[in-house]
């Protein structure tokens, strides 16, 4: 176990990639060439583009060249990457990590190996969700901050592998929970809280996405309120319809719905335990047929919003979208286990039978425990709500031949007008 203790000093020295020429701007090649394949390739081959349209125009290469909206959401993201690393950073008495001392006086380290494990999956599952955020980003700043933490975690892949976490051919994350769990819990513990550990620099970079983003979002609308448009006619700037706009508010609001049941806590809650007696035998257990059905009717509405969302153009949906996707495909051993299936199309299934046979204690954590499936899906919810009803009022304007495009983003109100 002592070995593990320079474990510090190895992510310390693994800061920065190593090797291969550079570019004047100090990038270097060998490490874009190691991080180029897979879907992240966008984020990294459109940062090179960049600066190869920029090379000797320092003053271009800060030019910002996203949304306020998307500044704001890869704000978001980065915010959550940080708040899961500095879970696992945590020292004192918040500490999810323990030193203890056995009966010949040498000092160890001990955790609740599910506690630290579900600390660990939500920090990928947010790193993840970071990188499908940043992946949008058209801002070369913005991309040169996302494509140095995707490098810090390639570089350090053969560590991460040590603890059961892989490095994917798209750059993402993924935690084996079995090899976590059998892994020395004295590097698990160097790298996710030592200084200068991994959770340390990803947070360091996370944070200086943020301060990028935010600054940015800033100027974005302090320039917008400055430079305000004064014409007397507008054109929609919304790629989707309004047919389709409509559509896709109206699944979300039914799925929202239908998940609110499965969240809902206190006296109202689905998950509430009910006392029966059959037969003269008086038994306290969940009402499983009523969960079953609750989970079936979100099942059916998130399938729906799929489908309402799958060829929907604008970007944000498309994004909240992949990010919902995300988080419930990272719990498909869990779904699995309770019945609940993913087929290619990414659409889900339950089989009755294997769900009521299924531990209702864990269906309960994954839709109530904090960060759990069933928040961070009706986060990504209701962002696509609230991105189709934006998306919606921007059609909502006088076209250039002067009379008014009644684009209506309620989909009842609309379908009426067909």
């Amino acid at each position: 176990m002592a070995g593990y203790d320079s474990m510090n000093t190895l992510f310390s020295s693994m800061g920065s990639t190593s090797g291969g020429s550079s570019d004047m701007l100090g990038i270097s090649y060998t490490d874009y060439a190691s991080i180029k394949n897979g879907s992240y390739g966008k984020l990294v081959s459109a940062y090179y583009k960049k600066v190869e349209t920029e090379d000797g125009k320092s003053s271009s290469s800060s030019t910002i060249k996203d949304s306020k909206e998307k500044l704001n959401s890869i704000n978001d993201a980065a915010g959550r990457l940080t708040d899961s690393a500095d879970k696992l950073l945590n020292k004192g008495k918040d500490s999810l990590f323990k030193t203890k001392t056995d009966g010949a006086g040498h000092s160890y380290v001990d955790y609740d190996t599910d506690e630290v494990y579900k600390a660990v999956k939500d920090f990928v599952n947010d790193y993840n969700d970071f990188l499908d955020s940043a992946s949008e980003a058209d801002t070369t700043k913005l991309l040169r901050a996302a494509k140095n933490m995707v490098s810090y975690a390639k570089a350090n892949e053969s560590t991460l592998k040590a603890i059961g976490i892989t490095v994917g051919s798209d750059n993402k994350l993924s935690v084996d929970e079995d090899k976590f769990k059998e892994a020395s819990k004295a590097r698990v513990q160097s790298v996710f809280q030592s200084t200068g550990g991994f959770a340390y620099q990803v947070k360091a970079k996370a944070s200086t996405v943020s301060n990028y983003a935010a600054d940015m979002a800033k100027q974005v609308s302090e320039s917008s309120s400055t430079h305000k448009d004064t014409s007397t006619t507008s054109t929609s700037t919304s790629k989707d319809t309004s047919k389709r706009l409509a559509a896709i508010e109206d699944a979300a609001e039914a799925a929202k719905s239908s998940l609110s049941k499965l969240l809902e806590t206190g006296t109202k809650s689905v998950f509430n335990k009910v006392t029966q007696t059959t037969d003269g035998v008086t038994t306290t257990d969940y009402d499983k047929d009523g969960i079953y059905k609750a989970v079936k009717s979100f099942i059916k509405d998130y399938n729906t919003l799929l489908d309402k969302t799958e060829d929907s153009e604008t970007k944000n949906i498309i994004q909240a979208r992949k990010t919902m996707m995300n988080y419930v495909a990272a719990n498909k051993t869990a779904l699995s286990a309770m019945g609940i299936t993913i087929d290619s199309d990414n659409n889900l299934s339950i089989n009755e039978t294997k769900f009521k046979d299924a531990d209702m204690d864990k269906v309960k954590s994954l839709f109530q425990d904090k960060n759990s499936m069933g928040e961070q899906v009706n986060n990504q919810i209701t962002k696509i709500d609230t991105y189709a009803e934006k998306e919606a009022s921007k059609a909502n304007t006088y076209n250039d031949s002067g009379s008014y495009s009644y684009n209506f983003n309620s989909g009842d109100l609309y379908n009426s007008f067909m």
